[in-house]
């Protein structure tokens, strides 16, 4: 992979990258990224609570919009823990998952033509239930700056097939599902993702947004 030269704003403790990295964005045309030892009032999707204390990785990255961002993003922080020995998956929209357990969420938010990619991957401790860290699954060190800049050559490498990697790395391809949409709740079992990363299901209904349950035998 090529080596990349982006500005990258580093602070000690903020409310929110993606809070920071906005302000910003009214000033600066290129892309850049900010960073964080520790956030206080970090977020996930429909702005539910995502807790980033100290010895986590948290950064934003500020880039052109692409309908693709969410399932980029995934790619790139898979690609960057299976370098670690650690075997990631991907559940959509935009979780990564280790044993099924969360280790890293994303959360995308859209200013006109530019996009704001929130990331939060849990490196020393599991804040929240259900989740679980690098410390956790691997002995094998890193820095998280040097995880940060890997998630970064990944991001930022126009090589890879970002479909085909995010399908490999799919934990719900071929899963039995229940999602929560806008207009109600959609069950069935998924078929594939799309060139517009939407979920595609056996019958052909296509999703573009929503809240994915995987469902056991038993549901």
């Amino acid at each position: 992979m090529r080596s990349i030269q982006i500005k990258i704003y580093k602070l000690d403790t903020t409310t929110s990258t993606n809070d920071v990295a906005k302000k910003i964005a009214k000033i600066k045309s290129d892309d850049f990224v900010v960073r964080a030892n520790e956030q206080t009032s970090g977020r996930g999707r429909k702005g539910r609570s995502w807790l980033s204390p100290i010895g986590g990785l948290y950064f934003t990255i500020c880039t052109d919009y692409d309908p693709l961002l969410s399932i980029k993003t995934g790619v790139a922080i898979a690609s960057a823990l299976k370098k670690l020995d650690i075997d990631p998956s991907l559940k959509w929209p935009n979780d990564v998952l280790v044993n099924d357990q969360k280790i890293c969420g994303i959360l995308i938010e859209i200013i006109e033509k530019r996009a704001l990619v929130g990331i939060g991957l849990n490196i020393d401790s599991e804040p929240i239930d259900d989740s679980t860290s690098i410390k956790s699954v691997t002995d094998k060190k890193n820095s998280s700056e040097n995880l940060m800049k890997s998630i970064l050559r990944y991001f930022y490498d126009g090589s890879i097939d970002v479909l085909e990697s995010y399908r490999q790395y799919s934990s719900t391809i071929g899963k039995d599902v229940r999602i929560e949409t806008a207009s109600g709740m959609i069950t069935g079992k998924v078929k594939d993702i799309d060139e517009k990363g939407r979920l595609v299901l056996e019958d052909g209904t296509k999703i573009i947004s929503g809240d994915v349950i995987h469902l056991r035998p038993s549901d």
